[in-house]
């Protein structure tokens, strides 16, 4: 029986290790307990001038659940943006569990 025990609790502690680091391959920097970061996505003209900023958001809660509309057009609409200056992304999760990714949109 301990025998048994001991090995249902490796095989726990492994997948838990394996449910932290799910998503492996992303596009940008990823911390297994805590990522927060700015990146730069793309610049619209040679202007970085802007009088306007417009966001967009989507979510997603412990990997399973994702909702939300980051899309540039939407934080363009968001912000009432015609002219596009550039663009730039922001993460924050916390343990895999709770993230918000952004879309920042700059112009006129």
């Amino acid at each position: 029986m301990k025998k048994l025990t001991k090995v249902l609790v490796y095989t726990a502690a492994v997948a838990a290790s394996m449910l932290m680091t799910t998503a492996c391959a992303t596009s940008y920097p990823f911390g297994t307990l805590y990522t927060k970061v700015d990146l730069p996505v793309a610049v619209g003209n040679s202007e970085l001038q802007w009088s306007r900023k417009g966001t967009a958001s989507c979510y997603s809660v412990l990997g399973l659940i994702a909702n939300g509309d980051a899309s540039i057009n939407n934080a363009c609409k968001n912000g009432g943006i015609t002219k596009v200056s550039w663009v730039t992304y922001s993460v924050n999760n916390i343990l895999g569990t709770y993230g918000v990714y952004t879309t920042t949109v700059y112009g006129d």
